[in-house]
């Protein structure tokens, strides 16, 4: 936690800058600029979106205290003025009141009001069962309204959630406050110990800097100490930290420059948000307000006496003056600040003594965590990839909190259930990934168990085969060339065969090694059975398939070579999810995004989101084609998904490759679309199947994601109809999508 030193190539780049009469202007050029940009003040910052309600949505009131407190809102009862990020629950009448409904229309509402100062309201009735009794304690958000003026809506959303900051690779926690925002006996602290001159000085002090001199010279060392709160801010964000004779002129030079454009509320302000305060796990501490949080688990503006000398104590070294490492030392320091601020008559000597007997705070059982740092690193992909510089830029992504922790759990946990053996180190990985349909924006991304055992992304940067995930597109191809030939209930032939290329043979055997003579289109396709897929797919023609799967997302190339048609490509589990979510939406291929907007340093928009759309195949049979993948949860491979917890309307595809290497199970909603991918990055048997492995993962995460949704069916379109359906080969009744 010292000052690190420079590089030698760092140093010797600045002393020749600096030698260099135009290039010393550069500098000072560079320098006027960030100071009055203020984009040395600004670190990456990412967003998540805030937590969103629909009509028909189903909510827990309890849970919603627990939802807006989380998110930083205060609570308020239905007599006090609504201010910024407050919110209050309401009972029938006093919401009636507000929107002017009847009373026996509601049961409670909800409303709150933004950072913008936008006020929100949501009526709830409580659900009920058949016989008209509540249903437990859940209730349906059966109207939104937006206030001032009174606007029906269909969604409202909280404020985003600034979730994680970086500078540079370094994850940093930093809470910005106002000065006025800060508490008087905090700033004469700060000032009694670091620069009690500060208010007189013009960004040097002489008789400090005269001290330092003669220090330095008495004890034959390099420019040490004497440095004001301005000269602190300047060596820190403005110059590297050799300790040079050089490095202090130019400091000197730069602070004076500094007092002459900035007020000192300004300075102080600025030093106060950035000073490093020290370590929270991977975390830097930057500024009292972070600081406030991790020592004392409180905002700046409670801390008393006692609290504010130990903050001020600790800025001298983080290290040495930690409360919780370095108890003795840390009392030191503080009643050092104490004697200062009685010696600058800032406080009295009861004071002081009251202060000085206050315990330190106690190390909280948690540090901070980093929360999605597999998300963040596609976020920062993309930026790359849209030339957004990422340095001081603020992402506002489309992370939905929640979901991602769902999807970490649900991972985690299936895993330590569904592992059957390490040997030599070798751990079971996995990926989720889930997007929403309607927008295209990806909600959710877990690349590896374990962020802090291997930062590896495998939803972005592991390509693996996909297995039976291809098979739907072999179906879809013949539906799409052939519809006069091939409908759902059309006969196949489930046998041995051999396909011969390029002098070669070819056999595919299904999983269970055995065969069922003539089939229904339809069951071939929900029991997975490699036979009928593979002569399905020499049939309508290999080159077809694999341009259908181009065409929907799959990017990767895929050899034109028999063993494709059963999945022998490789691919990222985020080309999956772009090919299932144009599969879910029907053909429609939307471009997916985990950005909405992005402000550069100045908080000027510099990007927004609006996704590409194009109509990839036709809307008939990618209807029919979602209807059979219906059966794969009713009857097929994924029917265990209802035992893990699953029950709403949803299609997909299990998919399992050879020697069980990789486990897949792709999946979707009406609205949600999600994947899960395990294997071992040695490549070696997971000894599991799509269905044993990646769909009790996939499903208790969905389970729990849709949950609070009401159920819907797919949007249809008027050219098909649902139909029941009796096979007799395989002595089934069924619902399928037909062509009318």
């Amino acid at each position: 936690e010292a000052e690190k030193k420079p590089t030698a190539e760092s140093k010797e780049t600045e002393e020749n800058r600096w030698s260099r009469p135009a290039e010393a202007w550069n500098v000072f050029s560079e320098f006027n600029h960030k100071l009055n940009t203020k984009t040395f003040l600004k670190s990456t910052q990412y967003y998540a979106r805030g937590s969103s309600f629909t009509i028909g949505d189903l909510v827990k009131i309890d849970l919603l205290d627990i939802l807006f407190q989380k998110s930083g809102y205060r609570a308020r009862t239905w007599d006090q003025n609504l201010l910024e990020n407050d919110y209050a629950i309401l009972e029938a009448q006093n919401c009636s009141n507000l929107i002017q409904l009847a009373v026996t229309s509601i049961t409670k509402c909800l409303v709150w009001k933004t950072k913008k100062l936008k006020t929100f309201l949501i009526v709830f009735d409580q659900q009920v069962d058949a016989d008209t009794n509540p249903k437990n304690d859940n209730y349906v958000v059966i109207k939104l309204f937006s206030l001032d003026p009174l606007t029906e809506i269909t969604t409202a959303e909280l404020d985003p959630v600034l979730v994680a900051q970086y500078r540079g690779k370094e994850p940093v926690m930093q809470v910005d406050r106002k000065i006025a925002d800060i508490p008087l006996q905090c700033l004469n602290a700060v000032i009694a110990i670091e620069d009690n001159q500060f208010l007189e000085h013009r960004g040097v002090s002489i008789t400090g800097l005269t001290r330092a001199v003669l220090k330095n010279i008495m004890s034959l060392r390099k420019a040490q100490g004497g440095s004001t709160i301005t000269q602190q801010l300047i060596k820190n964000y403005f110059l590297t930290p050799e300790k040079t004779f050089s490095r202090k002129a130019k400091e000197i030079i730069m602070a004076i420059q500094l007092e002459s454009q900035w007020t000192k509320d300004e300075i102080l302000e600025t030093y106060l948000n950035i000073i490093y305060m020290g370590q929270a796990g991977a975390f830097q501490v930057l500024g009292f307000g972070a600081a406030s949080q991790v020592y004392f688990d409180k905002p700046i503006s409670e801390l008393n006496l006692a609290e504010c000398a130990l903050i001020a104590a600790i800025i001298n070294n983080p290290g040495v003056n930690n409360p919780w490492r370095k108890a003795e030392q840390a009392k030191k320091r503080r009643s050092l600040v104490l004697s200062k601020m009685v010696e600058y008559n800032l406080i009295n000597e009861a004071e002081k003594n009251q202060a000085n007997e206050a315990p330190l705070p106690e190390q909280k059982k948690t540090l901070a965590t980093e929360t999605a740092p597999y998300f963040f690193e596609a976020v920062r992909k993309q930026a790359r990839e849209l030339e957004i510089p990422v340095e001081g830029t603020t992402f506002f992504t489309s992370l939905d909190l929640l979901s991602q922790e769902k999807a970490q759990k649900a991972l985690q946990e299936g895993i330590k259930l569904r592992e059957k053996d390490k040997k030599d180190g070798q751990t079971l990985q996995g990926v989720v990934l889930s997007a929403h349909l309607q927008s295209g924006l990806i909600t959710t991304l877990v690349g590896g168990q374990n962020f802090r055992q291997t930062q590896f992304n495998r939803a972005l940067n592991s390509k693996r085969q996909i297995g039976s995930l291809i098979k739907p597109l072999i179906y879809l191809t013949a539906l799409i060339d052939s519809p006069e030939v091939y409908t759902p209930t059309s006969p196949l032939m489930d046998e041995a065969f051999v396909w011969e290329y390029d002098k070669k043979k070819w056999s595919p055997v299904n999983y269970d090694k055995k065969y069922r003579g003539e089939i229904p289109f339809y069951f071939a396709l929900k029991e997975s059975l490699n036979s009928p897929t593979a002569a399905l797919a020499q049939k309508v023609g290999l080159d077809k398939v694999i341009t259908l799967a181009h065409k929907v997302g799959l990017v990767s190339t895929i050899p034109p070579t028999p063993s494709s048609s059963l999945g022998a490509s490789t691919h990222t589990p985020m080309e999956v999810l772009q090919a299932y979510s144009t599969i879910a939406l029907m053909g429609l291929k939307q471009e997916l995004s985990f950005i909405t907007s992005a402000q550069n340093a100045e908080n000027e928009e510099i990007y927004k989101f609006v996704p590409k759309t194009e109509q990839v195949y036709d809307q008939t049979q990618g209807a029919i084609l979602i209807g059979m993948m219906k059966e794969t949860l009713r009857s097929g491979t994924a029917k265990a998904a209802k035992a893990f917890g699953f029950h709403s309307t949803a299609a997909g595809k299990t998919g399992t490759t050879s020697n069980n290497m990789d486990v897949w199970f792709a999946g979707y909603t009406p609205s949600t679309v999600s994947i899960v991918w395990l294997g071992y990055d040695e490549g070696r048997s997971t000894k599991l199947t799509g269905a044993s492995g990646a769909l009790p993962i996939w499903s208790q995460f969905m389970a729990q994601i849709t949950s609070s949704k009401s159920q819907t069916e797919f949007p249809w379109p008027a050219t098909v109809e649902e139909k029941e359906i009796t096979s007799t080969s395989v002595n089934e009744t069924t619902k399928l999508i037909l062509k009318k």
